[in-house]
């Protein structure tokens, strides 16, 4: 395909070259980067920038071919910011474009390095520049693609950078910063800095905890070292990324799997081969497959890392096929919004929908704060909303209520979705407080499925907000059943046991739902796509786990799903409550369930 196309043909003949002497990694920039993370500082563009002794002008010329050749680079790597995520637009064939460009440009400083060193004063830190950009390649890529063979790239060439230490100046010491001019030191420790910031956000993405934990000690000794020229402001944002890394790993790490030689396993975030359940045949003779998801955040407080939650991150990963498994499978195209304005949420949803092909489907996942209102406004004499609430949308951390009428800019009404829904959908919505988008209904006979989280939790789950219990239950049902056990560690042979009993669980679920008589249409419909399955079988696990659970009583501790799947009333066979109670008694947590 043209995505291997242009990673072999480009990508690997500049890799060989990186391996040999200076081997850059990537400084990643994307929707998940903020303004702390954008490039800062290029070569200059013309050899009257630079101090240039005893010249030729044949080595003039190459030094301004080897100018030229950076500028276009990157000039085509700016670009790409302003490709749409969606459309016809070829963007793959500007990422050729662009590592051709970068392949040109590393061949050519490698060919010319010593006359580059001798008259232009080329220092690491810039050859480190050149490969960095074509490590963000690779994560962009993976940004459009979801293909997460690509975000395994990226990270070599993180670690490549950070073994070879381009930001350090190794014939003046291993750790001696480059101290030519004042400026220049600042600039490469700011280069440093964001580096650090990156390639942390690509071992979240990537699960690697042990290594984010060594970054994360890395990052805050270089912010110690930010000159006083910069502002209270400037540290105090880099400051706040350090913690941010520590309540994100936190909130991800809420339970330890300890292996019998007493270390710690590291449990997998993406859809494994044995977790994938399959029916039997197909359930519906158009299958249906997921190419888009909308992944938006906006709970006040959440932990996250740059523009990403922990929800946005668990549900994110949970659409993910695990690394060079799963060949049949196809990651959807994912996008990514934090704390965004309803207008920006619904012009994501335009775009999803004007470049929806046949027989696809789409996720929308919403976790906020619900709002709702009892007086039933109207402007002119005209009822303008007939649901009652929404979601409240704000860069604000709290929320005046008093402002939040029905009329606010800051809120998602479930009308507001109902353009979008000409497509089968699935519509995910994570928020405490009553919910009023129960009232989306398929308006264009399209399939449409709605899950919501329950109102409340009992209060002795109250006050953790590490964390929303729905998506961490979509995400991983037996950490989200040791969360609600308040079990902290385990064995990884207990682990195992558990996960292989939920996936039995959730095959039996499957032949429940696919064979009862009482299946709405819309959810055979979305059954026939692997991850859409996954997640609406995890889902009706989840209510079944409620049920049993002895702190749950009332209706509003429990999810509601659009249509009403009530009369399966899962939690209520036989087999699936003695599943429940063997995963309860795992946990030595059976009085908790009333199995």
């Amino acid at each position: 395909t043209l995505l291997y196309t242009i990673k072999f043909e480009h990508v690997d003949s500049v890799m060989s070259e990186l391996t040999k002497d200076h081997a850059g990694p990537l400084l990643t920039d994307g929707p998940l980067i903020d303004k702390l993370m954008m490039p800062a500082g290029n070569f200059p563009y013309s050899t009257s920038d630079v101090m240039l002794k005893n010249i030729t002008p044949d080595e003039k010329r190459i030094i301004n071919d080897f100018l030229y050749l950076w500028e276009k680079s990157t000039q085509l790597f700016q670009q790409l910011r302003h490709i749409p995520q969606h459309g016809m637009y070829n963007w793959q064939l500007h990422f050729s474009r662009t590592f051709d460009s970068f392949s040109k440009l590393w061949k050519f400083q490698q060919e010319h390095r010593r006359l580059l060193d001798e008259k232009y004063g080329l220092q690491r830190w810039q050859i480190g520049e050149i490969a960095s950009k074509i490590g963000q390649l690779y994560y962009h890529y993976y940004l459009r693609t979801s293909d997460t063979n690509y975000l395994h790239e990226s990270l070599i060439f993180y670690l490549a950078i950070r073994q070879r230490d381009y930001y350090c100046d190794k014939d003046a010491g291993s750790s001696r910063e480059l101290l030519t001019l004042k400026n220049t030191k600042q600039e490469v420790l700011i280069k440093k800095l964001r580096y650090y910031a990156r390639f942390l956000v690509v071992s979240i993405m990537l699960n690697k905890m042990d290594l984010l934990l060594e970054l994360k000690t890395e990052l805050a000794s270089l912010v110690e070292l930010l000159p006083e020229s910069h502002t209270a402001r400037d540290v105090n944002e880099w400051k706040g990324i350090v913690n941010e890394v520590v309540s994100f790993r936190t909130a991800l790490c809420n339970i330890t799997v300890t292996k019998c030689d007493a270390t710690t396993l590291t449990m997998p975030r993406r859809i494994l081969p044995d977790q994938l359940v399959l029916p039997d045949l197909t359930l519906s003779p158009n299958p249906l497959k997921l190419q888009h998801a909308l992944i938006v955040g906006t709970i006040p407080g959440q932990p996250k890392v740059t523009e990403l939650s922990v929800d946005m991150f668990r549900i994110g990963t949970t659409l993910e096929k695990s690394h060079k498994s799963l060949s049949n499978v196809f990651n959807c195209k994912k996008q990514y919004l934090y704390k965004p304005t309803p207008v920006e949420v619904m012009g994501k949803l335009a775009e999803m929908s004007s470049a929806a092909l046949n027989n696809s489907t789409q996720l929308i996942y919403l976790s906020g704060t619900n709002v709702t209102y009892s007086d039933k406004g109207a402007a002119g004499g005209m009822e303008v909303y007939t649901s009652e609430g929404g979601m409240h949308f704000s860069h604000r951390d709290t929320i005046d209520v008093k402002f939040s009428s029905r009329y606010s800019a800051d809120l998602l009404h479930p009308e507001d979705l109902t353009p979008f829904i000409r497509i089968p959908t699935l519509l995910i919505v994570e928020a405490e407080g009553r919910s009023s988008f129960n009232t989306v209904s398929p308006v264009f006979r399209q399939p449409v499925v709605v899950l919501i989280s329950p109102r409340l939790l009992p209060h002795t789950m109250q006050g953790d907000n590490n964390g929303s219990l729905m998506t961490l239950f979509l995400h991983s049902p037996l950490t989200a059943i040791c969360v609600m056990c308040n079990t902290q560690h385990m064995s990884d042979v207990h682990w195992r046991q558990g996960n292989s009993l939920i996936n039995n669980l959730l095959s039996e679920i499957l032949t429940i739902v696919s064979c009862s008589k009482y299946t709405h249409p819309h959810f055979i419909q979305l059954l026939d796509d692997a991850f859409v399955r996954i997640i609406l079988l995890r889902f009706l696990f989840f209510e079944a786990v409620l049920h049993l659970h002895t702190a749950f009583k009332t209706d509003e501790y429990y999810p509601i799903t659009v249509p009403c799947l009530k009369s399966f009333e899962i939690g209520t066979k036989p087999s699936i409550r003695r599943g429940i109670s063997d995963i309860a008694a795992l946990l030595d947590s059976t009085v908790l369930f009333s199995t």
